[in-house]
This record gives C-alpha cells, structure tokens and sequence, in this order.
C-alpha cells in the first residue's frame, strides 16, 4: 500500500504534468512568455517537492541493502537501452547533417556576397547583404540545397533527442535503482507507464483519424468555409446537399458498379493464381524451385513505377486502353501474397497431404479440402487486402481510362474538381463527400472482418 507521503507526492507529479502539458499547449495558443515562465516554473518546483517524499523509502532500502557497481550491466539489460542507443546514434547523424548544411550554405553565402560587393566591402551577414541592390536574394535562396535551408531544423531535432536520451539514461542509472528497492514504488511507476502508453497510444490514435475525421467534416461545410483563412474542426451550418449534389454531377454509381467489378475480378485472380503458386512452392518437388522462389520474391523488390511503362505499351498493343481487361489483367497475380500463403502451407505438415491422397483426392481437391481450409484466415486476410488494394487504387486506372464509362471510384472523385463551373469557388467540398461515399465500402469491410485480418497476419509473421 501507498503511504501518505508517496500519494502527495504521486498527487504533486500528476499535478506537475497537468502545468506542463499546459505549457507546451501554450506555444500554439500564443500564451505570454510570462505565463509561460510560470506554468514551467510550477511544474518544475511541484516535481522538485514529490521527489523526496516518493523516495525517500527507496534510498533508505537502497543504502540498506549496500549494493554498488554494476549499474551499465543492469541498464544495458534492458531492452529499451538498445532504442535509447539507436536515438543517439539518430541524433548524432542529424547533427552531422546540420553541419554539413550550415558549411554549405556558408559557402554558398560567401560566393553570392562576394559576387554582389564587387570591389567593395563583403557583407557579412544576410541583413548586410540585403542592404545591396546587387544581391538577388532569390538566387541565393535557389543555391542553396535541402540540409543547407533545414540545418537550423536539424540542430534543434538532434539536440531534443538528445536531451530526451540524456535524461531517460539519467533515470535508468539513479531512478531506476530507488524503484526496484521500494515495492510500493514501482507499483506506482507501473501505474505511471499503463497511463503514458495509454496517453500515446490515444494520441498516436488521434493524429492517424483525424485526417479522416477532416474529411468528414469537410464534407458538410460549404465552400466558403471550407476554404477559409482560419480552418473550423466543426461546421458552421451543415449542407446536406453536397452528397446528392455529388450524384448529379458525375456518375458516381457507374464509378462504383465499374470498381466493384474490377476490385472482384482482381481479388479472384490474385487469390487463385496465389493459391496455386504458394502449392507448388511448398508442398511441390521440382528443378528449380528455390530459384524461381527467389524470383518471385525479387519481384517484391522491383518499384511498381519502373514497369508501369512496359506494361502501359503492352495494354495498348492489346487493344484495352478503357477497358476492364487493361485494369484487371496487370493485376493478376501477387508476389507477396504467394509469400504468405506459401509460409503458411509450408507450416501444414505433409501427413495431412499424404491422408488426402489415400482418400483419392488429386492436387486441386487436396488444396480445396485440406489446404484451404487450414489456412483460412490467411486466405481471408489475401482476399480483404487485394479488395482494399484492387478498390484504392488509383495511377494504372488513371493512366488506362479515358472515359466516364470505365473509371473507377478512386479516378472518379478526382474529376469532380472539374465539374464546378458555374461556381464561384471549386467544390472541395463535394469533392470530400465523394471521398466519404468512396471509402464507406471499406470501413465496412474492416469493421466486420477485422478479426480474420489480425490474425492471418500474425500466423503469416510466425511461419
């Protein structure tokens, strides 16, 4: 149990990171360096008070127990040791980083003023040299390179990370000791670190939906505000019509049918052509095989830009630009789902193929009964994968549609920035309502199906 002392001293930390975090809320809600100073100050002088009456057991155990040495054998026994480690290393490279944009855009300063002073005095400064008609600031800014303009960026990111490493290593070596000493102790930083992952985590959570969240919200808003000077996270008024509005101004239904039957075809194609290559590589006995494994995984390699083009002559020497055949037939098969439906039969012992065959069944019944059935939410996992991928896809259906009558869902909502005229603003607006109506069928599909998705990737990672 938590004696008084350490409850008040628990009570001032929470209390210290409440005038923190206010602090740090502070620097984008514009607060007064004054109250600034102060919320610091506060936190700082709460944390400075709970120190020692939470640890004030600790050390008295610790000194009891008369334990010295050791201490970088201990810490290096931690796994978060190695990512501490790995931040430094982190930080040492962006600040390697920062020197070499700040040499380079020394000397590109250098030659730029030199050019502008002529036979006079050289500035030194940019201030200096913008004081001179002969120095064109748009050129030096051209000159100069990613690291040069961001070295400032790059200094203050490694010297954050680097404070961060000091302090946690700091905690490790001389906090982490009176923790393990005190029983109640580190039953309270167990409460403390449940808390902060769950704090990351819903953050983490926060930032990944909001995107989405915009999205959704955008759709309800008119174009006026959606294109305001100060965003707003919740509608003014909201404007229903923009998803009928939608429907009438392009085909959106024809965008979906169109999707919906690629997606389809897509999603068959690759699960069958799947199925059977991850069969042949795993239970299959030939000349070769490793070889043509390494092939297929070498494709996984390959940036899917570097064969658009090949493939782009290849569909037009066949007749089927703006056709269904020229978005599903480069979609046929998958490297990486003949991966993971290879490393799941190969976890499938032989016995079951051999009782299969004494029952009489051939190589397709034997992957029908016996095979799929025993990888089924790895088959599930592939089937909802290539239906999300099959139904976002967005460049090969860009480059090989012309018309209105084989788009898919994902080109479609981008023509709707061309149908605002007659508006007096573009109808961004609209344009997120037809993203809205566009990703429903997937949410839904990862909502229901979720499960199956969970867990044919980790048996996948396993095998």
């Amino acid at each position: 149990m938590l004696s008084v002392k350490k409850k008040v001293g628990i009570g001032l930390v929470l209390c210290a990171a409440v005038s923190l975090f206010i602090a740090f809320l502070g620097i984008p809600l514009s607060f007064s360096s004054r109250a600034e100073a102060v919320l610091v100050a506060a936190g700082g002088g709460l944390i400075l008070c709970a120190l020692p009456l939470m640890w004030a057991d600790g050390l008295r155990n610790l000194r009891a127990q008369g334990r010295h040495g050791g201490h970088l054998l201990r810490m290096r026994q931690s796994g978060f040791f190695d990512v501490l480690v790995f931040l430094a290393i982190l930080s040492m490279i962006l600040a390697v980083m920062g020197c070499a944009g700040m040499v380079h855009y020394n000397a590109v300063f250098e030659r730029h003023a030199r050019l502008a002073a002529g036979d006079g005095p050289v500035p030194q400064t940019l201030e200096e040299a913008r004081q001179l008609d002969t120095f064109v600031e748009y050129n030096f800014e051209q000159d100069l390179h990613f690291l040069s303009r961001n070295s400032g960026v790059f200094f203050t990111v490694a010297g954050i990370v680097l404070v961060g490493v000091a302090v946690c290593l700091l905690y490790m070596r001389f906090v982490s000791p009176i923790v393990a000493a005190d029983d109640s102790l580190r039953i309270a930083h167990g409460v403390y670190r449940r808390v902060a992952q769950g704090a990351v985590a819903a953050l983490i959570t926060l930032i990944m939906l909001f995107p989405i969240y915009w999205m959704v919200i955008s759709s309800f808003k008119t174009s006026t505000e959606l294109l305001a000077a100060v965003p707003t996270l919740w509608p003014k008024q909201f404007v229903w019509e923009n998803y009928p509005n939608v429907l009438e101004r392009a085909p959106f239904i024809r965008y979906l049918i169109n999707t919906l039957i690629t997606t389809c075809c897509i999603m068959i194609t690759e699960l069958t052509m799947g199925v059977l290559a991850a069969y042949g590589f795993s239970k299959g006995r030939f000349k070769g095989q490793n070889v043509l494994f390494m092939l297929v995984l070498g494709a996984l390699m390959v940036p899917i830009q570097v064969t658009f083009v090949p493939i782009y002559v290849m569909i037009a020497r066949l007749n089927a630009i703006d056709t269904y055949v020229g978005i599903v037939l480069p979609n046929l098969v998958s490297a990486y789902f003949i991966f993971m439906l290879r490393q799941n039969f190969m976890a499938v012992d032989d016995s079951y193929i051999e009782a299969g065959r004494l029952d009489g069944m051939g190589r397709i019944s034997t992957i029908i009964h016996v095979l799929c059935p025993m990888c089924k939410p790895t088959l599930i996992t592939v089937s909802i994968i290539s239906f999300i991928n099959g139904w976002n896809s967005y460049f090969w259906p860009k480059m090989v549609t012309k018309t209105e009558a084989s788009r898919t869902i994902a080109v479609g909502v981008q023509q709707l920035k061309n149908t605002f005229a007659g508006q007096e603003v573009s109808n961004y607006n609209e344009i997120m309502a037809g993203a809205v109506m566009a990703i429903i069928p997937i949410v839904l599909l990862f909502l229901f199906l979720q499960k199956y998705i969970m867990t044919g990737m980790s048996k996948a990672a396993m095998k």
